[in-house]
């Protein structure tokens, strides 16, 4: 009898083993076969602003194309709007500073890359690997950040970690204010990344409760890039402060057709209706901050004016984490961007057919009617 419990137990290990390496086997050939696809063109736009922060010049104040900086930017012709200023956010700025211009985005995807695996594997000691898969498998991770070589994993990170420290705050009832600061420098580093994920704030206050205050921090770290950084959208953010070329938007473009023209393709106050519908979520969610988080973020990207295909990876690690498997239908169908972006003659903004906002929104709908059918069956009493 004793042998034979060895023997389960020798297989069940053996099994878990093959199990772990056909895990990372699939996870990293994925992304290796992403390696080779030639990156976005933003990568040059990274280059170039921190090539100008090296030379001792404001992003926010000196375009690559200024005869002071122009000469020492590599591949400037291929800088998108490199007549402009940068708009990225000043987290993202002092990342581009970090990292040596180079003449190819290789050691743009190895860096961003390695941020993917490493949320992966921190997203590991949360979930199981049947879980795990769906986010590890997603071919829009593996093409987002190994292929096209955005900066979002590393948001993709710091929001893996902010999960990871808030539900140790759940589960430890001593030393709570180290994973409380844990989880406020993880999301305080996702908002200095992308701004949206302030939306994250108000779910993370409720799962921190009476060690919310240690919460300043995530406020303080993008304000004090701010500062430093003369960020010249902090007195009007909400503001139209720009022209943008509208792409992918869930949910105005139904808005904009029927009873609201946009006929410049501004934002508007599209910025403050995500925000106060985010917080209202999050408000509603007070006694579930999971959900709240799911939900805020999930709001941010229906909401969302501009939607490129990358920005679906921000909810991914959230999605998995509460097995909203529709997010992921999501990531896969809206690669039909992918397939069939057109811009229009002069620069106009390009607005997807009603077609393809099929393509990519049915799939969606269809998948969340069949999941919540499915969950309601088994929950219903025999």
């Amino acid at each position: 009898m004793d042998a034979g419990v060895f023997c389960r137990l020798r297989d069940s290990l053996r099994a878990l083993n093959n199990a772990v390496w056909i895990f990372w086997f699939v996870t990293i050939g994925l992304r290796l076969l992403a390696l080779p696809q030639a990156p976005s063109n933003e990568v040059w736009r990274f280059q170039a602003d921190g090539v100008i922060q090296r030379a001792g010049f404001n992003p926010y104040q000196v375009a690559p194309n200024d005869p002071r900086v122009a000469g020492k930017i590599p591949e400037l012709a291929r800088v998108p709007r490199n007549d402009e200023p940068t708009a990225f956010a000043p987290g993202a700025e002092v990342l581009f500073r970090i990292i040596p211009a180079t003449n190819n985005a290789l050691l743009y995807k190895t860096i961003f890359g390695a941020a993917d695996l490493l949320a992966i594997a921190l997203i590991l000691r949360l979930l199981d690997k049947q879980t795990t898969v769906w986010l590890a498998w997603n071919p829009l991770v593996a093409y987002s950040f190994f292929g096209a070589a955005h900066f979002d994993s590393i948001i993709l990170l710091a929001i893996v970690a902010l999960i990871c420290f808030l539900e140790r705050f759940e589960q430890t009832v001593q030393s709570r204010w180290k994973f409380a600061l844990g989880a406020t420098v993880a999301l305080g580093i996702a908002i200095a990344l992308r701004p949206v994920c302030l939306v994250l704030l108000i779910p993370s206050l409720f799962a921190l409760r009476r060690y919310s205050i240690a919460l300043a921090a995530a406020i303080a770290l993008p304000v004090l890039l701010d500062c430093v950084f003369q960020f010249p959208f902090a007195q009007n953010l909400f503001g139209d402060f720009g022209h943008v070329s509208r792409l992918n938007d869930l949910f105005w473009w139904l808005i904009e057709d029927t009873i609201l023209p946009n006929w410049h393709q501004q934002y508007y106050r599209y910025d403050v209706i995500l925000l106060i519908v985010s917080a209202l979520i999050g408000l509603l969610c007070m006694r579930d901050w999971r959900r709240g988080m799911l939900w805020s973020l999930g709001a941010s990207l229906i909401l969302a004016p501009v939607l490129n295909a990358w920005y679906v990876t921000w909810i991914l690690p959230v999605a998995t984490w509460r097995r909203a498997f529709a997010w992921h239908f999501l990531s896969v169908t809206i690669f039909a961007y992918y397939l069939f972006y057109n811009e229009r003659l002069f620069a106009l903004p390009w607005h997807a057919e009603p077609w393809l906002r099929g393509i990519i929104v049915l799939p969606v709908l269809f998948a969340m009617t069949v999941m919540v059918t499915q969950r309601h069956q088994v929950l219903k009493p025999s």
